[in-house]
């Protein structure tokens, strides 16, 4: 069978194109805690670029995926923080080629768990993990507050003053 893209680890002289592909693909308001950046990028590729992967077909870049260890405090655990595919490139077992080739590289370099955290409306992203045996450990929700402009409203020591009344 012949693969649609290639898929080998990332150099530097992919990078810029990485990024506005990111740009593209990447709806970040869903992730307010993560900011698609070049410093994103740049952190898996300082921590562990050999667990970094983009597909291409001839010199264009289709995809991609960006993981690292240590996870938090974990330091035997990877993370796959980053994935992503042109959308005419999706649904051809591209984006489970990529997290192949890093889940591996990922133990070979001493990974004992591999985990990623997947925004709950992002069905293809759940998918894909499911199908190559994840299991999904906790959900999380974010709450973020409209806005903090009430702080200026209020001098500190009103704030804890006790009414008289």
């Amino acid at each position: 069978m012949t693969s649609i893209a290639e898929v080998r680890p990332i150099e530097n002289r992919d990078v810029p194109e990485i990024l506005e592909l990111g740009n593209e693909i990447f709806d970040v308001s869903v992730f307010p805690y993560s900011v698609w950046s070049l410093g994103a990028i740049a952190k898996h590729l300082d921590q562990q670029p050999e667990a970094c992967h983009v597909a291409e077909v001839g010199s264009r870049k289709v995809g991609f995926v960006l993981a690292s260890m240590p996870f938090f405090d974990q330091k035997y655990w990877g993370h796959v923080e980053w994935i992503g595919l042109r959308r005419d490139f999706r649904g051809k077992a591209l984006a489970t080629k990529l997290a192949d080739a890093t889940i591996r590289a990922l133990y070979h370099a001493g990974a004992t768990r591999v985990v990623g955290d997947i925004s709950t409306s992002n069905r293809e992203s759940k998918l894909l993990a499911r199908s190559m045996g994840f299991t999904e450990l906790t959900t999380m929700t974010l709450f973020a507050a409209p806005s903090l402009d009430w702080i200026k409203s209020v001098a500190p020591e009103e704030e804890f003053a006790t009414s008289d009344a």
